[in-house]
């Protein structure tokens, strides 16, 4: 992409709802499995994409932002280099160590071999450590968004446990963005039905108008408050953390 576009994203990442309440999510999620340790925890994330979370991870320890595409390591070493480490990274090559936390948010529907991707992660991760996953939900809520991110796939919860590596123990899983999810379905279904086919999938990062951006924003991010501890029946997107077992002999429970 265009370095244009990293600055457009970076501009809707910090200012759009959807992004600013996932990260509100993610922050519950990881204060309350990541492993307690008398050391500064070290934190990846993997795709970290133009750098919107890293600030929000350093609050929690040491930060690494890894991401495949050159225009957006250029991107992030001009916007975040100074703050923060960031690597030239592809699933499956290694980190540079071993991790507490490693986040892959709205990554996993982008590597075909998912399941790979997931026994990767449990090798990067020091044991106890735990990753931070999310991904988009429900195949039928697939559009043109999905097509032009360049998605291969949606996920139910059995779907996404069933790619959890054998070395992983699931502390947690659960769809998020629900209370939202009855207006998210309707647009969605428009879309599909008035969708050109004679002309190519294009991402939407327009942000919407205020007080609409500030109200979906504070709906959104009341989930922060029960997404991490219980498991909700629907969403348009699934939370998913796991832990590495400092045994191999121990198995992957739901």
């Amino acid at each position: 992409m265009d370095q244009s576009v990293y600055d457009k994203l970076t501009e809707v990442e910090d200012r759009h709802w959807w992004w600013r309440g996932r990260r509100d999510i993610i922050a519950a999620a990881i204060e309350r499995y990541a492993p307690r340790t008398s050391q500064r925890i070290r934190i990846a994330e993997v795709g970290c994409g133009s750098g919107g979370n890293l600030a929000m991870l350093s609050r929690f320890g040491d930060v690494l932002g890894a991401e495949a595409e050159t225009t957006a390591i250029n991107h992030l070493r001009r916007k975040q280099g100074v703050h923060f480490d960031v690597v030239c990274h592809r699933v499956p090559d290694p980190l540079p160590r071993r991790y507490h936390v490693i986040g892959m948010f709205d990554v996993l529907e982008h590597i075909e071999d998912d399941a790979g991707a997931m026994k990767w992660a449990a090798e990067q991760l020091e044991p106890g450590g735990i990753a931070v996953l999310t991904v988009p939900a429900f195949q039928f809520l697939w559009t043109e968004q999905d097509e032009a991110a360049h998605h291969f796939r949606r996920y139910t919860l059995p779907d996404l446990l069933r790619v959890v590596a054998p070395s992983l123990s699931v502390e947690h899983v659960s769809y998020f963005n629900s209370l939202l999810f009855p207006p998210i379905l309707a647009v969605r279904t428009a879309m599909r039905m008035t969708r050109r086919r004679d002309r190519p999938a294009k991402n939407h990062l327009g942000i919407p108008p205020e007080p609409l951006n500030w109200l979906l924003y504070q709906l959104f991010r009341l989930e922060r408050h029960f997404v991490s501890r219980r498991r909700w029946a629907f969403g348009v997107s699934l939370l998913l953390v796991v832990r590495r077992q400092s045994s191999p002999a121990q198995t992957s429970s739901a």
